[in-house]
């Protein structure tokens, strides 16, 4: 087993790829221990076998395709026209931007990627310190991962066997209340350095805004009423919300090819299958760390070792925190997470508050060196040092470290509207 542990971290450090890095890590194992090889290829295929991952690829082709179109500028300029006239409210509408777009794509990338290529230029032009606008770019883009429909939030709920509609909505209230935190920071940092605000607009205007921003703000409508007005699974969702955004592009804002949708959709595939590979060998993880009960030895650990629930949820965030400056957290939860199952039934530890608390801390992986993805995209797209984009990050990832405080004390934050809607 410490060979098997040895051999996944180092492939993890020295940058080969996640999926290769669990697989890798399972076959020494499984073989070593004299079992047939041919278990590797059953248990990834057994990871791959499951209806509500077919929405992870939708989900991704249609949020690929929504950056790329016309559907991003609209959701902007709507949210522009209400909040753009406070003190950073230029600013305080790009964190909203970003937590609508997540509604959308239900990723992180796709959301920098859009809304910072998209706002980047605006804020500079409205006289925004580069600083603070890289740390609103590169962190407000990690909202994607947790307002719903959250694809590393689908992974999880599936990893732990609980229900993906519920998962999704237990991403509303942390979600908002980190975005509204990182709106705080902004609008005091700019009554402080009195940065320029811009001038009211007309009501007229603003409904005209509206009406030309239709068709985008119903594109969330569309996808979480159809999960949770009970007409559609999170998989058949999915597939609405690519043919929604197809119609809208093609046929009422027509600013797309037929060729761009191609390749879009290639790139998008290709990012899909990715994120398949990597549950499917995480399965193979799993199962070779159950036979060598691994989840046994770990309850009895934790359980004797651990005086209270709060205790173990420090120590999660903590190695949340050092996982995601490699790799993704949300991957890792997948793999630990059923191992972890029954420690946090022994501890009355929700599912729920567990999965947005590895996603929050994803949210801050994201942006820490030396391999947050995020922080990579933001340097690409404002053409940024990694300094810069850490250092103008840093106050708004206090933002998202405080909610996840707030959500380790009051729990009810994340499950309270879940067990709501769900029982």
């Amino acid at each position: 087993m410490a060979v098997v542990m040895i051999v996944f971290f180092v492939l993890l450090i020295i940058g080969v790829p996640v999926a290769h890095v669990v697989l890798g890590a399972a076959a020494i194992g499984i073989i070593a221990g004299g079992n047939n090889g041919i278990l590797l290829a059953q248990q990834t295929v057994l990871g791959m076998n499951s209806y509500v991952l077919l929405a992870v690829p939708f989900f991704i082709i249609s949020g690929d395709l929504a950056a790329k179109g016309e559907t991003s500028r609209r959701l902007v300029n709507a949210i522009n026209a209400f909040l753009g006239s406070i003190r950073g409210g230029l600013g305080i509408a790009t964190i909203f931007a970003c937590a609508l777009f997540g509604a959308i794509t239900g990723s992180s990338i796709a959301c920098v990627v859009a809304i910072g290529a998209l706002m980047l230029p605006q804020l500079l032009e409205a006289g925004y310190p580069k600083p603070l606008v890289l740390g609103i770019i590169t962190t407000a883009g990690t909202l994607g991962v947790m307002i719903p429909p959250s694809i590393p939030m689908l992974q999880i709920s599936v990893a732990m066997g609980t229900s993906v509609a519920a998962g999704f909505t237990s991403g509303f209230v942390p979600g908002i209340l980190t975005a509204i935190l990182m709106s705080v920071w902004v609008y005091l940092y700019a009554k402080k350095h009195n940065v320029p605000k811009q001038p009211p607009m007309p009501w007229r205007q603003k409904l005209h805004v509206l009406k030309e921003s239709f068709w985008a703000l119903m594109f969330p409508v569309v996808i979480l009423g159809t999960i949770y007005g009970g007409l559609a699974t999170p998989t058949e969702a999915a597939v609405i919300s690519v043919l929604y955004v197809l119609f809208v592009e093609i046929c009422i804002y027509r600013t797309t090819s037929i060729k761009q949708l191609w390749n879009t959709i290639k790139g998008s595939t290709v990012s899909a299958a990715t994120l398949t590979l990597t549950i499917a060998t995480a399965q193979v993880f799993v199962w070779f760390m159950t036979t060598e009960n691994i989840p046994a030895i770990l309850y009895n650990t934790l359980t004797s070792a651990i005086s209270g629930k709060y205790a173990l949820l420090f120590l999660l965030c903590l190695l949340f925190l050092i996982v995601g400056c490699f790799t993704n957290v949300a991957t890792v939860v997948i793999i630990i997470g059923p191992i972890l199952a029954p420690v946090l039934e022994f501890f009355t530890i929700d599912t729920l508050q567990f999965g947005v608390l590895a996603i929050l801390l994803s949210q801050i992986g994201f942006v820490s060196p030396p391999f947050g993805l995020c922080l990579f995209v933001a340097m690409k797209v404002a053409k940024a040092s990694m300094p810069e984009v850490v250092k103008g990050s840093i106050p708004f990832l206090v933002c998202v470290a405080l909610s996840a405080l707030l959500i380790i004390f009051f729990p009810a934050l994340a499950t309270w509207l879940p067990h709501l809607i769900y029982g």
